[in-house]
């Protein structure tokens, strides 16, 4: 009787194979054999990659009949073994399309035909280039953005480049309607745009917007197999500012390249909100009113004075904002002049505190100065808040330094660029960028305070003898005096610069324009300094390129029409 074969001998190997047979004979079927053109390069199947593609570039960028049917053997044995693909994507990502029947297919006539075509694309493309660059022009006739040498000038994506989720793919547009669909939102949404066309970023567009927002948007050309052939990729990025702002941008911006912005619906939803704010802040008015109850007996003593909470809160914020102010660091003055733009806009924080803030702007003072000396022991000291003289010192000179006549606390040691001049060569870019903001910023806080004294003038100079007219004469005194500069000619320098900074154009339109309504001196002097010419340029750049710089130009040249028509009849 012989002994039985040793375990792991040629007779058990034979049987493990007939048995391994039996179960998946799919696995001895015909050698897979797959037809790939050359463009493919590598990621296909590769001894000992066990697996199809690498890193996930491999079949699934491969058109369907590339692969036949030995694709099928070729899943379940991969998943059996070591896997699909190298980290789990490979063939799980191939569309149905790409695996065949039961036997291997030979490339189909049209997938011939599609080399063929991809063989001869640079003569076709070469063909059509001028075509293509024609209806480019054609729709960037009458855009601010013009990319010279059409969608061909267009980099494309780099290979490790990760594209922003703000993100659009753009197919069955000429680069020229695109570019000129976001120039157009960029000037209805009034946000300052800077095109670079032909240098060697083409395609790029720094915008800024009026909340100090700045977005980088850029053109790419997508090419298959990453992004869709002939698309034009338009990819928003947030370079500084909030994020629920840039992404209320952003939306439109890639919408307009879409083509789905709609003009109309946008401007009748600011509209809408604008007339929500005045709504609010009428209610607060007649709700304040209810709960004052004046009496003739307190009219002008100390009961007049609002000593509420809400009095009290508004000081006590003025305070605050007025320490930040003076101190010395960067983020400390921008938050002072950010709760400054704040506490003297009515819709924001109410009436009440807005006239109080709005007061300390213009007059430097909580109260009115008639009032007698009893009613001003308990006021605070405003006028070592410094609040006005700091306001004055960015509009005038751009900066807060000696110059303009505000003391600052000395928090740092090193002052060596406090005070220097915002167009001169020794001032870092980080801090030129933090003074434009803060003029900016104060813009914005001058605008609200003598908005707030031309809507609200009676009550803000109510219990006293003082006018707006007398208000608005004595803070332009004022700040002749303290910054030895006249604020109309600087506001009329600003409006001069409109092309390069349409939002403190902006700005400084809204000043103006309240100014002239409320003082005879201001519309005078206006007219000395060829207002009306200096306003019709900026109405021009805002017609081309700023909705919001438009409409304030346009109401300052009515203020000014009237005024004209109003000294006409005494110069005759």
């Amino acid at each position: 009787m012989s002994a039985p074969p040793p375990p792991g001998g040629p007779g058990e190997r034979s049987r493990r194979a007939a048995r391994l047979e039996e179960e998946a004979p799919q696995f001895r079927s015909a050698p897979i054999a797959v037809a790939r053109p050359p463009s493919l390069g590598r990621g296909m199947m590769g001894a000992g990659m066990g697996g199809v593609g690498v890193g996930g570039i491999g079949l699934d960028r491969v058109p369907g009949d590339y692969v036949g049917a030995g694709a099928s053997a070729a899943r379940s044995q991969f998943e059996e073994g070591m896997g699909v693909g190298v980290g789990g994507i490979g063939l799980d990502r191939v569309p149905g399309d790409y695996v065949g029947g039961a036997q291997f297919e030979e490339p189909k006539d049209d997938i011939r035909k599609l080399l063929a075509a991809e063989n001869s694309k640079p003569s076709a493309a070469a063909a059509s280039a001028p075509n293509a660059a024609a209806k480019d022009d054609a729709s960037a006739a009458e855009s601010n953005w013009s990319v010279d040498g059409g969608r061909s000038s267009l980099r494309s994506v780099p290979t490790y480049y990760p594209l922003e989720k703000s993100t659009r793919y753009v197919t069955g547009r000429d680069l020229g309607e695109i570019t000129a669909q976001i120039s157009d939102c960029c000037r209805i949404m009034s946000v300052h745009a800077e095109y670079e066309g032909n240098d060697d970023v083409p395609g790029t567009a720094y915008l800024r917007t009026s909340e100090h927002v700045e977005i980088q948007l850029q053109l790419w050309h997508g090419a298959a197999p990453r992004h869709p052939d002939g698309c034009v990729i338009v990819e928003a990025q947030r370079r500084r500012g909030d994020a629920v702002t840039f992404h209320k941008y952003s939306r439109n911006l890639l919408d307009a390249a879409t083509g789905t912005f709609q003009p109309a619906t946008y401007v009748s939803l600011e509209d809408r909100e604008a007339e929500y704010c005045h709504k609010a802040e009428a209610m607060l008015v007649h709700h304040n009113d209810g709960q004052k109850k004046p009496s003739s007996s307190s009219i002008g003593g100390a009961g007049a004075r609002t000593n509420t909470a809400e009095h009290e809160n508004a000081l006590l914020a003025l305070e605050i904002a007025a320490s930040l102010l003076k101190k010395d660091r960067m983020d400390a003055r921008q938050l002072g002049m950010e709760s400054l733009c704040l506490l003297t806009d009515p819709t924001r924080t109410g009436v009440e505190t807005a006239l109080i803030a709005s007061r300390v702007v213009l007059t430097g003072s909580t109260q009115d100065e008639s009032q007698d000396d009893a009613a001003k022991e308990d006021d605070y000291d405003a006028d070592q808040w410094g609040i006005r003289e700091a306001i004055l010192a960015l509009v005038q000179f751009g900066r807060l330094g000696d110059d303009g006549g505000f003391e600052q606390d000395s928090d740092s040691d090193d002052d060596s660029c406090t005070g220097c001049s915002h167009s001169g060569g020794g001032v870092p870019p980080d801090e030129q960028r933090h003074n434009d903001m803060l003029h900016n910023l104060a813009l914005a806080v001058l605008a609200n305070a003598l908005d707030v004294l031309e809507n609200h003038g009676a009550r803000l100079c109510e219990a006293g003898s003082e006018s707006p007219s007398s208000v608005a004469d004595a803070f332009l005194s004022d700040s002749h005096e303290m910054m030895e500069k006249d604020l109309l000619k600087t506001l009329l320098g600003k409006l001069g610069d409109a092309e390069v900074k349409p939002h403190d154009a902006t700005l400084s339109a809204k000043c103006l324009r309240s100014l002239c309504e409320a003082s005879k001196d201001a519309r005078r002097r206006a007219r000395d300094l060829k207002a009306k010419q200096i306003v019709q340029t900026a109405l021009e750049v805002g017609q081309r390129t700023h909705v919001k710089l438009e409409k304030e130009s346009q109401k300052v040249i009515h203020t000014l029409a009237k005024a004209e028509e109003e000294t006409t009849p005494g110069d005759h």
